[in-house]
């Protein structure tokens, strides 16, 4: 029996966008997406004691659901979005909206503290995280999708949930029969000047606005996982 490759995304536009381009990629491995419900950065139940746990339920509901071991599972895969969780908080504006909106240079919302205590919770369980290596024996690794996935993929912000689906839909069209050209898109076109280490990568998207920027270290996947 081929080993599982779990995949943690934060929805199902995004899911929508990557499962089946990975799984294409990747015909050797079984491949599996679990979609969190939202954030789990930023969920109010979820800190630093229990996300390991948080994570592992979504794992083990999957390996019940398919009568799987924990020992079947090659890896878990967590894609972060940024959505700028490491800008100075200078670059944290007043707005007119209680909805976070983005650019590539501030978030605006007319809740300044309330952007203050996401982005501070959100540093500190991707911090948290970073340091983890297995969960449950099981080897785990973050990567992330800046500011967000539909901004990394199609370079746009502030998308409506059917605008999300739409691109989802059009993006997957584009790498249709040739998922390989996926890796090189990531290369030439999103991942704009991070570095090509996994540690640098992170050191890189937390400096100065790169949080909201248009990166990805998502291509390093790639090369620490040849295909085949």
């Amino acid at each position: 029996m081929k080993k599982v490759v779990i995949f943690i995304v934060e929805g199902q536009t995004d899911k929508r966008t990557l499962e089946k381009i990975f799984k294409k990629i990747y015909r050797n491995k079984n491949i599996h997406y679990e979609v969190t419900d939202g954030d789990i950065t930023t969920n109010d139940k979820i800190n630093i004691n229990n996300v390991e746990n948080e994570i592992f339920n979504l794992i083990n509901a999957y390996l019940k659901d398919q009568k799987l071991k924990v020992s079947d599972v090659w890896q878990i895969v967590h894609i972060f979005d940024m959505d700028g969780a490491y800008i100075p908080d200078d670059n944290i504006i007043e707005g007119s909206s209680s909805k976070f909106v983005y650019s590539t240079t501030n978030i605006s919302c007319n809740n300044i503290e309330k952007v203050k205590e996401r982005n501070s919770k959100k540093r500190t369980i991707m911090d948290y995280l970073l340091k983890v290596s297995t969960i449950r024996n099981i080897p785990y690794k973050c990567y992330y999708l800046s500011s967000n996935l539909e901004h990394a993929l199609y370079d746009k912000l502030n998308l409506s949930e059917e605008e999300k689906r739409d691109y989802a839909d059009d993006f997957y069209d584009m790498f249709l029969d040739k998922e390989i050209l996926f890796v090189e898109f990531l290369n030439k076109v999103v991942v704009n000047g991070v570095p090509d280490s996994f540690p640098s990568s992170w050191r890189y998207i937390k400096e100065e606005l790169h949080s909201l920027e248009r990166h990805t270290n998502l291509n390093l996947y790639f090369k620490e996982n040849p295909i085949l």
